[in-house]
């Protein structure tokens, strides 16, 4: 789970942190990183780079020319 830090909409302690604890994924495989930065200001290369990270380990990385890794059908 991605969040800002200073975020004064769902601020860390009341509202990030018990919505990652209701999250039902076993807590071996939840991470929750907090950004500097409030609700919309979350550095966006950061945050992208965990984003694509996260898609290329469950989803499988795509190959240099754009399209999935995995043999077509």
């Amino acid at each position: 789970m991605l969040n800002g830090g200073h975020d004064d909409t769902f601020p860390p302690v009341e509202s990030q942190e018990p919505m990652f604890q209701l999250l039902g994924t076993p807590a071996e495989r939840k991470r929750h990183l907090l950004f500097k930065g409030s609700h919309v200001a979350i550095p966006l290369p950061e945050r992208m780079q965990e984003t694509v990270n996260w898609f290329d380990h469950y989803l499988g990385p795509v190959n240099r020319k754009g399209s999935p890794a995995v043999a077509p059908e």
